[in-house]
């Protein structure tokens, strides 16, 4: 099954994995919602999760579908190349992580391994582990600050004007700030922030 609300993504995977004769997809959802109305039913032995669904973090809600449907094998399909994320991943109980630019191959190897109870971690994503070990996650001040507005509740446009900054350039310091801790929405951000003891 696969879990994304980009539309050319998943009609491009349902393509490429109809096309072996060892796999096939048995659905499609867009949200996390449908997701959890689409599984007890269809019953996937594998699952292609996006970080970032429109209704929530999809790494946040990995200990939820353990918990509910504990036969249920994740692979993270997304385009997070961060270290923070795919630790995260782990931790939440993904048994993979494959990056989008993927071919065709390699995912087909990945929904292989992972449906039979293996793990699999593209060779990005195990460089990027590997990395990791030697470099921990570092803020600038301007990140620092910003995440600090972040978690007193503030919105980007109200950053933006306190810090006299552009809403864009707010934006932008926020998406950076969810790839290095690997979230893929504020509440996340700030939760994991404050784990990390980042503010």
């Amino acid at each position: 099954m696969i879990a994304d609300d980009h539309r050319l993504v998943t009609e491009g995977l349902v393509k490429i994995i109809n096309e072996k004769a060892d796999t096939r997809v048995v659905g499609v959802s867009s949200t996390l919602a449908e997701l959890t109305e689409m599984l007890p039913v269809l019953k996937p032995e594998a699952l292609l999760l996006d970080v970032a669904p429109p209704d929530g973090d999809g790494i946040d809600a990995l200990r939820q579908l353990q918990t509910a449907f504990p036969e249920l094998h994740v692979i993270i399909l997304t385009m997070f190349a961060e270290a923070a994320v795919i630790r995260r991943a782990l931790q939440n109980g993904a048994q993979g992580y494959v990056l989008k630019g993927a071919d065709a191959e390699e995912l087909h190897k990945a929904i292989l391994v992972v449906a039979s109870g293996g793990s699999y971690l593209c060779a990005e994503a195990q460089r990027m582990i590997s990395a990791e070990k030697e470099t921990p996650v570092t803020l600038t001040m301007r990140e620092r600050e910003i995440l600090g507005l972040i978690a007193e509740g503030l919105t980007m446009k109200e950053i933006a004007n306190r810090l006299c900054l552009g809403f864009e350039t707010v934006h932008s310091y926020t998406k950076n700030l969810r790839q290095k801790l690997g979230c893929g929405n504020t509440a996340s951000l700030v939760r994991v922030a404050m784990e990390q003891h980042l503010i």
